[in-house]
């Protein structure tokens, strides 16, 4: 049960990387800037993506090649998603991780976040984070995955 659950959200996830890359409406159109990063190398990029009320949608950060190496996508509800891609980036198996965060409504300002591995291994899961609490584990976690793609695509010699 759990496995289809993970699959069926990554499968969403995957679908919404295509759609986020696709030409939204005219009501949503979303403008980008790009600017040298070498968060996977150098000669890389960060593309950041605003709303029409300047607020952050996205970003994405690619290597040298042009291939995309990790992707953020944030929506007004305050739900985030991280992806992260190892091999040319380009299909299933390419999915090195991912990272989910989602407010819990109600009177208690407190967010959930699952952490995924290559394919639909959920890593941990975290339920009724505080804002402290989740910023702290994400930090852990996304220099985590940053860790392993430059693990994937700049192998240690030695």
């Amino acid at each position: 049960m759990a496995r289809a659950r993970t699959s069926i959200i990554l499968s969403a996830a995957l679908l919404a990387f295509a759609l986020f890359a696709t030409p939204t409406p005219a009501a949503e159109q979303l403008t980008g800037s790009s600017a040298p990063d070498s968060t996977y190398g150098e000669g890389g990029t960060k593309e950041t993506f605003l709303d029409a009320a300047n607020a952050l949608r996205g970003e994405v950060w690619r290597d040298k090649t042009g291939m995309i190496r990790e992707q953020h996508e944030l929506d007004g509800s305050g739900e985030q998603f991280w992806g992260f891609f190892i091999g040319e980036g380009t299909a299933a198996y390419n999915w090195g991780g991912a990272i989910a965060i989602k407010p819990i409504g109600g009177p208690a300002a407190a967010w959930t976040m699952t952490i995924y591995g290559t394919g639909t291994v959920t890593i941990k899961e975290y339920g009724f984070l505080t804002k402290a609490e989740l910023d702290t584990e994400f930090a852990h976690w996304h220099d985590q995955m940053r860790g392993w793609v430059n693990g994937f695509i700049r192998p240690q010699q030695g």
